[in-house]
């Protein structure tokens, strides 16, 4: 069943089983109204990067995984038995544990385990190995080229580029470490800011986030005009290609490389720990979270998420602030049904949409890819921006000729 929620009132005339042209258009025209927006914000999230290719006998993941089905995969075929043991005998893992199908879990048991031994002066080696054993296998899972995945991003861009030049850039948050966005953006020429100077070497700096391009329209009288196609991304969370470099005299010592490695102390991502929310604090994140505050607290904003479960409490404070802002809008493109989403559905706030249809299961699997993630989403109910403003031309021009 469909449904386009704002606060509990589902505006689509009637649950349908298929999205029907009448109701996808009601869907596109709410949504051409936020795309059109001044101040226009995306949070992407882990949904985003996952995507299933469906054959004959089953759905084969070619994007990166989600955390269950990641958490799976790491069990059963990356842990030894001596690492099973060990963990089984120390009471910190076991089979049909509550956090096997969670990798975010299980590395916060793992370093809680790790301080618990540290204070007792005992050894770590086994359980820190553990931990980056841990660490390296969520970043080699980030460190993919999936091309299906990448076009799906690209249209999501070029959906993006028509937005009228008036109006402010589109940010782009992220919470993932990988680089699709990144891969995206170049193949379609698009320029964009990721809070990084430098061609040889660079180098975070925040304030890359205050400019922006612009094309010079006039020499004699200096005018220039910011070009259309310029994104600004905010990766929250870091990325597989930033490492800390103590060698730099520069005031901020993240580095983008070219090519991503991971290094068992350098990688500069906010892995799933206990220490999360405090790692937040420190830059590059402070000066990031800085941005994504700022750009929430702007009038007549909105919010737009994907992919994103609304289970970071560090991001979710920051979403919450903005709601006690009046004109603040947001939409999330997911399940109303889902824990954490269900907690902003109960709010009854008509400034809340959620967008997105109910989901099916059998045996563990989805029986049908639903319409809240990406790849439905970018293609079925996302609108051109340019297609609208064609339609919304041709209409006050037929309009002026009945006039006459």
């Amino acid at each position: 069943m469909i449904y386009f929620y704002k606060g509990k009132k589902n505006i689509l005339e009637k649950n349908q089983k298929e999205l029907s042209k009448e109701e996808n258009k009601q869907i596109q025209k709410e949504l051409s109204k936020i795309l059109d927006v001044q101040n226009l914000s995306f949070l992407i999230g882990a949904g985003c990067s996952s995507f299933e290719e469906k054959n004959i006998l089953k759905r084969k993941e070619i994007g990166i995984p989600t955390m269950f089905p990641m958490a799976k995969e790491f069990y059963f075929k990356v842990l030894s038995k001596e690492e099973k043991f060990y963990l089984i005998k120390n009471n910190i893992f076991f089979y049909k544990s509550p956090f096997l199908g969670n990798l975010e879990k299980f590395l916060e048991v793992l370093y809680a385990y790790k301080f618990l031994l540290e204070n007792q002066s005992q050894d770590t080696k086994k359980i820190s190995n553990l931990i980056n054993k841990t660490k390296e296998f969520i970043f080699n899972k980030c460190n993919i080229k999936s091309e299906k995945v990448i076009e799906i991003y690209k249209k999501f861009y070029r959906k993006l580029l028509y937005r009228d030049n008036n109006l402010t850039k589109t940010n782009i948050f992220t919470t993932n470490y990988d680089l699709f966005n990144e891969i995206a953006l170049e193949q379609l020429g698009v320029i964009y800011t990721n809070g990084f100077t430098g061609f040889i070497e660079r180098y975070f700096n925040p304030s890359t986030f205050n400019y922006a391009y612009a094309e010079q329209l006039d020499l004699s009288n200096k005018k220039w005009n910011v070009i259309d196609n310029f994104i600004y991304l905010y990766k929250l969370h870091g990325s597989i290609t930033w490492i800390e470099d103590d060698t730099t005299n520069t005031l901020f010592k993240i580095k983008e490389i070219q090519k991503p490695q991971f290094q068992k102390e350098n990688n500069y991502m906010i892995y799933p720990t206990p220490m999360k929310q405090n790692s937040s604090f420190g830059s590059p994140y402070s000066d990031l979270f800085r941005e994504f505050q700022k750009k929430l607290m702007q009038n007549n904003n909105v919010l737009v998420t994907i992919g994103y479960s609304f289970s970071d409490e560090h991001i979710n404070n920051l979403i919450y602030q903005a709601l006690t802002i009046p004109t603040f809008r947001l939409v999330i493109i997911g399940n109303y049904q889902a824990i954490n989403i269900k907690k902003l559905f109960n709010l009854n706030d008509s400034r809340i949409w959620i967008i997105g249809e109910e989901e099916k299961w059998k045996n563990g699997k989805l029986e049908k890819i639903p319409l809240h993630f990406f790849n439905r989403f970018i293609n079925e109910i996302m609108p051109e921006i340019k297609e609208e403003e064609i339609e919304e031309k041709i209409k006050q021009l037929s309009e002026l000729f009945k006039g006459e």
